[in-house]
């Protein structure tokens, strides 16, 4: 079956039975995230199911086994942030970072949609315990 599939370095969207293993448009390695069709329709225009927080966790899961982070084993805190993502996709019509303000430049805020390019930036470089912007991925123990 067909998803939609969004680079998190550089937003680019695919739509395919699996996402490419290298991003063509920047050229990273495993760097793809399922997304639902509404946010696919940002770029894509397409039509369809939204993703329920279960649905939503499980993309993340499978998106995170490929690279060298994981979800923050810390579920309080995973189910705190879910909320704020879903808050803000229901408010702002995506999901932004919880703990990120947008733009409303639209190109500026796609690159705080979840999970964002967090592996540039100090909060993940910096630490040996690094984590993105909100804590929602750590660096894998």
């Amino acid at each position: 079956m067909k998803k939609y599939w969004r680079c998190f370095v550089c937003n680019d969207i695919h739509y395919g039975v699996k996402p490419p293993e290298q991003c063509p448009t920047c050229m990273v390695l495993n760097a793809y995230v399922e997304i639902s069709p509404d946010e696919a329709k940002k770029v894509t225009n397409p039509s369809g199911e939204k993703f329920d927080r279960e649905k939503f966790l499980r993309a993340i899961e499978e998106f995170a086994k490929k690279n060298e982070f994981q979800v923050n084993p810390d579920q309080e805190k995973v189910q705190m942030l879910l909320e704020g993502l879903f808050n803000n996709e229901q408010n702002h019509g995506l999901k932004y970072c919880p703990c990120r303000l947008i733009t409303k430049d639209p190109d500026e805020d796609l690159k705080l949609v979840c999970p964002c390019h967090f592996l540039v930036h100090e909060t993940y470089q910096n630490k040996e315990d690094g984590e993105c912007w909100c804590g929602l991925f750590v660096k894998r123990r």
